[in-house]
């Protein structure tokens, strides 16, 4: 039993699912039209419901009256006939009636329900029985609620309308009946529905006929203005969607309207701008990166090779200069050996320029020091390092030199002093080569807890836009260099330059410690 259960489920959640997947496959413009049909079939439904139930209540209405009008005749006319002992008038009467198209049926019977008077004595004592199927509408309810009318089928299939008319014991009547009893018998008549029916059969064709035109000509209009006032414009906002989303650029669509809609393209309009304004600047960003990526790629090369040159330059050095001198020193130092004895006076100025060449061999060593690394940076930091690099550098020049610092003594850590100071050294050294200035101005300052620096000259200047650089442009890979300092100290580095104008470099490191400071 559970089996085949399990198995109707399935089937009725099927069933939903497919009417569900159905509708959802549907278009928009075929949705709306089930939206405006569907509604409209029900409203006309239930109107012509209730418009049979009014029309069948009329009609039966007025075939009561009709078949107690009916009633009231053959009544009046039995009456008179019976009381003239006239019963050929009474059979008479009965066949003019039945004679009539509308009338199936025209009896009159005994209490007992046998036929004791019918049209043309076709069906004179026949006796009804009360519980064949066409008599239950009225003999299934107790005999208090039995209508007087009632809509049956009889016995060929059609449907009549029967009235029944109890015939009451009068006074009149007394000479011929039993006074005690209180019915003489009943009058039964069968009208045919057929003939009242095809009028309203036909109406109803008709209301139908109207209202499926009304239904057409609703469903075309509503479509005709939805798809003037809705539907194009959201198969344009679709479209341009779609057409979004699969990185075509669209043109901006174009709908004024305040409603719901428009405010719906505007919204996309915006969306759709800011989407292609941060697509251009993430282009920008992806340019700027690669261009910054080789940049780097160009500023290592060039580090390597200036370390590779750096060592060629001291290894040279080392030998043209420190091992001559140190030849030279052994052998005055050998001849003055052999002479001090017999020639002290030649002796003694062999010492001499031993002691010269000496100092001069210092200088030397002290020189490549300092360019190598000055230690003066590690003894006393980076404000003693500045002043003792910017007299090495400028001394041989002829530029007018201003240091000032703004209350900063203290140390930095090792790696920023070292930082800021090959920063410093790069931007001194770009003035001296390039910049042709008559002045050149060093500040360091210590603000807020962050450090401020600034190099300032009133040389020619250059155009930052203007500078290529690559492999050939040690300048531009000089300024770069100095940047990527800066940046991994945390800090920024700031470049202002025009041609004619100057220049100047400004650093903002932020710091959380300072030592002494």
């Amino acid at each position: 039993m559970q089996l085949p259960d399990l198995t109707r489920m399935k089937a009725q959640r099927f069933m939903r699912g497919g009417r569900f997947s159905f509708i959802s496959s549907l278009s928009l413009r075929a949705k709306a039209t089930l939206g405006v049909l569907l509604p409209l079939l029900l409203i006309l439904s239930l109107f012509t419901a209730i418009e049979y139930t009014r029309y069948r209540a009329v009609l039966l209405s007025n075939l009561t009256l009709f078949a107690t009008y009916s009633a009231e005749v053959v009544q009046d006319n039995l009456l008179h006939e019976m009381l003239n002992s006239d019963i050929s008038g009474l059979k008479h009467l009965l066949n003019v009636i039945s004679d009539r198209e509308e009338f199936r049926a025209v009896f009159i019977m005994d209490p007992t329900g046998t036929v004791i008077l019918s049209p043309y004595d076709r069906d004179v004592g026949r006796q009804l029985d009360n519980r064949a199927p066409e008599c239950q509408p009225c003999h299934q309810l107790p005999p208090a609620e039995r209508p007087d009318s009632v809509v049956v089928t009889d016995e060929s299939g059609q449907q009549v309308f029967r009235s029944m008319s109890p015939i009451k014991n009068d006074p009149a009547c007394a000479e011929c009946h039993d006074q005690e009893a209180r019915l003489l018998g009943l009058l039964l008549t069968d009208i045919s529905m057929a003939p009242l029916s095809v009028p309203y059969a036909n109406a109803l064709r008709e209301n139908l006929a109207w209202w499926l035109g009304s239904i057409l000509v609703t469903v075309l209009v509503v479509n005709l203005m939805m798809s003037r006032f809705v539907l194009r414009r959201l198969e344009r906002l679709a479209s341009a969607i779609a057409g979004f989303g699969q990185g075509a650029q669209s043109p901006p669509l174009v709908d004024n309207q305040p409603d719901e809609i428009g405010q719906l393209a505007s919204a996309f309009n915006t969306m759709a701008n800011r989407i292609e304004n941060r697509r251009q600047e993430n282009e920008l960003l992806s340019e700027q990166l690669q261009r910054q990526s080789a940049l780097r790629g160009e500023l290592l090369k060039r580090v390597i090779t200036a370390q590779e040159d750096e060592r060629k330059r001291v290894a040279r050095e080392l030998h043209d200069e420190l091992g001559q001198t140190l030849g030279g020193l052994a052998l005055r130092t050998e001849v003055m050996g052999r002479i001090m004895e017999s020639d002290k006076s030649r002796a003694r100025d062999q010492l001499d320029q031993i002691q010269t060449m000496i100092s001069d061999t210092s200088a030397q060593m002290y020189d490549i020091i300092l360019d190598l690394r000055p230690s003066i940076l590690d003894d006393l930091g980076l404000v003693p390092a500045l002043r003792s690099y910017t007299e090495r550098l400028l001394q041989p020049t002829d530029l007018l030199f201003e240091f000032e610092n703004h209350a900063f003594h203290g140390r930095l850590p090792s790696e920023i002093e070292t930082a800021l100071f090959r920063t410093f050294q790069e931007a001194l050294s770009n003035v001296v080569r390039h910049a042709d200035a008559t002045r050149v101005g060093l500040s360091l300052s210590y603000q807020g807890g962050d450090f401020y620096g600034e190099v300032t000259d009133d040389g020619v200047g250059f155009d930052l836009e203007s500078i290529q650089v690559n492999g050939s442009n040690s300048r531009g890979l000089g300024l770069l260099g100095m940047r990527e300092r800066i940046e991994q100290c945390g800090g920024k580095l700031e470049i202002r330059s025009s041609p004619g104008n100057g220049s100047c470099i400004k650093i903002h490191i932020p710091l959380t410690e300072v030592n002494g400071g």
